[in-house]
């Protein structure tokens, strides 16, 4: 069996990590030596084993080692319920779906909306995205960089502007522009910071001459229900009938 992985952390994203519970779920009466005959040309393969003992991913009992999480299949759900409205889902635990399955596409085309808020204003910038974040947005950026995924060629872009900047502080910035098209159309900026040209990158600003800017977005109150789950299949269930992206908008504080 062929073994997916979602919600990463640092110890599932390690490559021998992906490479020894395809092995486990393949294989009874697995022993140290057989791990070792199998993967010997793995550094520190002990260490790493330990870690992932210690964590519990990994079962050791008399010294045979299986893994230690359900692999979920298409049996576990029913995928026939219709959507639901619009909430934010958080789960932040890793989880594991039998390749081939047709949860893996409910799961990755399913939507999750994402609000970036910040503590100098009552601003806040609400996306949606698929769930595997591929969607270009300033959300899926900040959390690619946060944990290390390879950014797509657009966001090496972003990149070559901000770079790995602090969220707080961007949010600080850019918000306090966006500000400013509350009570005008067209906003003057001469010279263009950093921030500002994230913002027209996105495309949530556009030019309206060389040195003024309109907004492209919209200003809404919406809210939405966020729930927080310790339970993956809870999660897996709620989170497949997530299918209503948003366009994006900006809040205001109250």
């Amino acid at each position: 069996m062929q073994i997916k992985i979602f919600n990463h952390n640092r110890l599932t994203q390690r490559p021998f990590f992906q490479d020894l519970i395809n092995f486990l779920a393949d294989q009874d009466d697995v022993t140290l030596r057989k791990i070792k005959a199998t993967f010997g040309d793995v550094q520190n393969l002990e260490r790493q084993i330990e870690d992932f003992v210690q964590a519990g991913l990994i079962s050791r009992e008399d010294k045979r080692y299986t893994n230690q999480f359900q692999v979920f299949t298409d049996a576990d759900f029913d995928m026939t319920l219709p959507a639901m409205e619009p909430q934010q889902l958080n789960f932040d635990q890793p989880f594991f779906v039998a390749e081939g399955a047709e949860l893996i596409a409910k799961l990755q085309v399913s939507q999750v909306q994402q609000t970036l808020a910040n503590q100098t204003n009552g601003i806040s910038l609400h996306f949606s995205s698929d769930f595997g974040r591929t969607v270009e947005n300033l959300a899926n950026y900040f959390y690619h960089v946060e944990k290390r995924v390879n950014l797509a060629p657009f966001e090496q872009q972003i990149y070559e502007i901000i770079g790995d900047v602090d969220l707080e502080y961007a949010l600080k910035y850019m918000t306090t522009f966006l500000l400013k098209f509350v009570k005008k159309e067209v906003v003057k900026q001469k010279r263009p910071d950093i921030f500002v040209k994230t913002l027209e990158a996105y495309g949530y600003i556009v030019k309206h001459d060389e040195e003024s800017y309109r907004f492209n977005l919209r200003f809404d109150d919406r809210e939405f229900e966020t729930l927080v789950f310790d339970d993956a299949h809870d999660f897996i269930a709620a989170q497949i009938r997530q299918c209503e992206a948003v366009s994006s908008f900006v809040k205001l504080g109250v």
